[in-house]
């Protein structure tokens, strides 16, 4: 089910850098690519809180957090992740708008990683992530390193 003025229910159909989809989740890859990997974790159905899951979500979830952690640690060698579903933009400002459950998911590593001619480097592995970096929110890559990120990251099958 979907809800009209949710803003995760409007861009699910047309994410563009999916590397994973089943019944019940989606996993796309985020713009901002300061953790390489980076990503989101969104339910299909529109659930606006944890409580709401189903059994079968949650069962899903795992073998989602299961899968992709695995070929984060084969493709690049991510040694840590970090998950997190915190989902305050919606009470950011009145009128609130509905939640959505999603996850951000930011792999961590303890070396610098280059990919696609781009050095990756995780200045605070071990340590809680900051989200801005010398000032700038985002770190946005080519279009052709995001489409070579999503063909070496795509996950085969289902749940």
């Amino acid at each position: 089910m979907k809800n009209i003025d949710c803003t995760a229910c409007k861009i699910i159909p047309n994410t563009k850098f999916v590397i994973f989809e089943s019944d019940y989740w989606i996993i796309s890859l985020a713009s901002d690519q300061h953790w390489l990997g980076r990503s989101y974790v969104t339910s299909k159905k529109h659930v606006e809180g944890l409580s709401e899951l189903s059994a079968s979500s949650w069962s899903g979830l795992k073998v989602v957090i299961e899968c992709y952690e695995k070929k984060l640690k084969q493709v690049f060698g991510a040694r840590l992740f970090n998950w997190s579903c915190l989902m305050n933009d919606a009470y950011s400002k009145a009128p609130y708008g509905p939640t959505h459950v999603h996850w951000h998911v930011r792999p961590r590593y303890e070396n610098s990683i280059l990919f696609s001619g781009i050095e990756f480097k995780d200045q605070e592995f071990g340590k809680h992530y900051r989200t801005r970096w010398n000032g700038r929110e985002d770190f946005v890559i080519p279009e052709s390193a995001m489409l070579e990120l999503q063909k070496m990251l795509t996950i085969a099958g289902s749940e």
